[in-house]
């Protein structure tokens, strides 16, 4: 899975990533999540380090990479903006919640 740095530059600061160049980062399994009865699907966990991806929207793309089954997440192109937002409703979340 990799998040198309073009819709992500803050998340690439310090890093140089050709943009059509596969970065690979991180390797998990993939697990079942359970909605509801008789009602799974998988699910793909990021590292830590993207929580702030958390409620944002995004695309998913079906492709086959060097002979596999692959998946490619875009990160709306609104990025900069939603987390902004997500980051200033978090904070008030936070802020309302003290006592």
């Amino acid at each position: 899975m990799m998040i198309a740095a073009e819709f992500c530059p803050d998340f690439f600061a310090n890093v140089a990533l050709p943009k059509q160049e596969l970065l690979e980062i991180y390797r998990s399994k993939i697990s079942l999540h359970h909605a509801k009865a008789d009602y799974d699907y998988p699910t793909i966990r990021l590292p830590h380090s993207f929580s702030n991806l958390a409620g944002l929207s995004a695309r998913i793309y079906q492709t086959v990479h060097d002979g596999s089954l692959a998946f490619l997440v875009v990160v709306s192109s609104r990025f900069s903006d939603e987390l902004q937002e997500n980051a200033a409703e978090r904070s008030k979340t936070r802020v309302d919640t003290l006592p």
